[in-house]
């Protein structure tokens, strides 16, 4: 179970003591030079993607300097381009490689390029559900179906193979909007749901569908004594073949390059507690908290992912788990909010539920047995606080985590707040897709590949629907001015703040870790001294009492790698306190949740 290091440290302030880039019009300077010979270079690399994000780059220089001379080369290269797309596109097809030919396929129609393939995305998508399918990964190709949600698309034998898969795997939910889509073309179904498909496991079953996470580590030593070092989590089975959800946390000394000692992975089955079978990681995403593992079982309970509904403060929920390895055990309780920023991305629930170390990876089940989240985390010093990834979240990473290793975010590379003109970039990183196109701090950001966004979370919502390398269009304001480009998401790190950190420049930190920004307003043998520019409300600097025109220096900065936390310490001349100069530390966890 996750613990964090001091739930409100972000905010707390310590007093120590108490004594007396981009040219005028919007020009984008890229941190590159972009030509055409750099263009060629990249064809040739076979980064074509890239190619065209730089072709649209230098177009648009061209057009604001009137380097009409360049308008024939561009030209060629823009075919040149368009023949490169199409055959990369071809030969992912030929190779089933289905999620490149989908990101290709994104990124031409984000170029306004779609003419150059000949398949639309949406048949893309519904091929890809179904070589999954034929693949044999029935539980992955249902998942990839929902994700698409129109089931219009899929042909009368598609959607009869689907249904078939459905409920082999007890998928009910998707074997019914399968169902639906049949009534409304007045097909027949081939397969029907079983007598029982309409009723909800027992509390039992759900049971039997849950397993303790068993991690060996080996031996610690505590005051020169030899301790067993356990790991002990919950999972519950999501596929016949033996596939079980769990916490990346639980199962990380599996995975991190960093960890160097002795780890084995187990896990024990409800029916018998005493019994450890060897599983293995398949899948994982620390973003996220989430991991698939793999287990040689049949299992007789797999549960399943329910329609995503957005709960509600109140409502009745249970947990599954092994509590301090005490397995099969059912806890009760409510929800207690919704739309918790806990997480880097997304947004999770808040629970009364009793969940203790070990409930980490359990399910989280409505009043009538539905899965609607992942435990994850609680706090040991606040009783009945604790947390859940909801459906939704999960669901957008879950057919990913069929495929080896650790999932791959996509990057824009900006840190946003929410304002009441929409969401303001507040720190942009060097040499980010944000970057490339010109983006700067203070500008608003409107929309992301064709969709408007309006909050964080609505914004890691889009992003996620995408994959690194992917070309997509931003729009975005600065005062009455609307901007537009297209550039190439990147990777997201696994902490971006952490990168800021690793740039080195400390005044960079203080908007996207403390909430204000600041002006250099000297720099020589007597130090470097700091002005308040903005504060945003609500943030580490809004609550510490920091108003804009304050003054201050940076004393001293450091980061703390095992607790993730950033702290800063400052002298400063408050108005609020009359520019009587104190002593403040700032303190702000790495892991903050605004980058996108």
């Amino acid at each position: 179970m996750i613990q964090r290091y001091g739930l409100l440290l972000g905010a707390v302030v310590i007093l120590l003591t108490g004594c007396a880039g981009v040219a005028e019009n919007g020009a984008i300077q890229p941190l590159y030079e972009i030509n055409v010979s750099r263009i060629e270079q990249d064809r040739e690399d076979g980064r074509i993607v890239t190619a065209m994000q730089d072709l649209f780059l230098l177009r648009s220089r061209g057009e604001r300097e009137g380097a009409g001379e360049q308008a024939s080369e561009i030209a060629v290269l823009k075919e040149k381009l368009k023949e490169d797309l199409k055959q990369k596109f071809q030969t992912s097809l030929e190779k089933n490689e289905y999620e490149t030919a989908l990101r290709l396929s994104v990124s031409a129609r984000q170029a306004g390029w779609e003419e150059v393939l000949d398949r639309d995305h949406l048949s893309l998508k519904r091929d890809h559900v179904m070589f999954e399918l034929e693949k044999g990964n029935p539980v992955r190709a249902l998942a990839l179906a929902r994700q698409i949600e129109n089931f219009s698309i899929f042909e009368e034998e598609h959607l009869q193979r689907m249904l078939e898969g459905a409920i082999e795997e007890e998928k009910y939910t998707t074997a019914g909007m399968i169902l639906e889509e049949l009534g409304r073309r007045d097909v027949e179904p081939v397969h029907q749901l079983p007598e029982n498909s309409a009723d909800k496991y027992s509390q039992a079953q759900l049971i039997r569908g849950t397993v303790t996470i068993w991690v060996n580590r080996g031996m610690r030593i505590e005051d020169g004594v030899g301790l067993p070092d356990r790991v002990i989590g919950s999972g519950f089975y999501v596929d016949r073949r033996g596939y079980i959800i769990t916490n990346y946390h639980v199962i990380r000394s599996q995975v991190d390059p960093k960890y160097e000692g002795y780890s084995r992975l187990y896990i024990r089955p409800s029916k018998k507690p005493e019994d450890k079978i060897p599983a293995r990681v398949v899948g994982y995403d620390s973003a996220f908290d989430i991991a698939l593992l793999k287990v040689e079982v049949s299992p007789e309970t797999v549960l399943s992912f329910s329609p995503v509904k957005e709960q509600t403060a109140g409502d009745k929920i249970y947990a599954i788990g092994s509590p301090g390895g005490l397995e099969n055990t059912v806890t009760s309780g409510i929800v207690s909010a919704t739309d918790r920023r806990f997480l880097q991305m997304g947004n999770v629930v808040q629970v009364d539920v009793p969940i203790n170390q070990g409930n980490s990876g359990g399910p989280l089940l409505d009043g009538n047995g539905n899965l609607i989240g992942v435990v994850f985390a609680g706090i040991e010093q606040f009783e009945g606080i604790n947390f859940a990834i909801p459906v939704q979240w999960v669901m957008h990473i879950f057919p990913q985590l069929y495929n080896d290793g650790q999932i791959s975010h996509p990057f824009l590379g900006v840190s946003l707040y929410k304002m009441d003109a929409g969401l303001e970039v507040t720190y942009v990183l060097p040499s980010s897709p944000a970057d490339r196109i010109g983006i700067q701090a203070g500008d608003v950001l409107q929309e992301l590949a064709g969709t408007a966004v309006d909050s964080i979370v609505s914004a890691h919502d889009t992003i996620l629907q995408y994959r690194p390398e992917t070309l997509v269009e931003i729009k975005w304001s600065r005062g009455s001015i609307q901007h537009q480009g297209r550039t190439v998401l990147s990777t997201r790190p696994e902490i971006p703040l952490k990168k800021v950190i690793d740039y080195g420049q400390p005044e960079q930190l203080f908007a996207p870790a403390f909430g204000m920004q600041v002006e250099k307003v000297r720099d020589n043998l007597l130090g470097t001294r700091y002005l308040v520019e903005k504060v945003y409300n609500g943030s580490v600097a809004d609550e510490t009492g920091i108003s804009v025109n304050d003054p201050f220096s940076l004393q001293q900065w450091k980061y703390l790698e095992e607790q993730k936390v950033i702290l800063a310490q400052i002298r400063i001349k408050k108005r609020k306190a009359g520019f009587l100069e104190t002593g403040v530390q700032l303190g702000a966890y790495v892991e903050t949740n605004d980058f996108l």
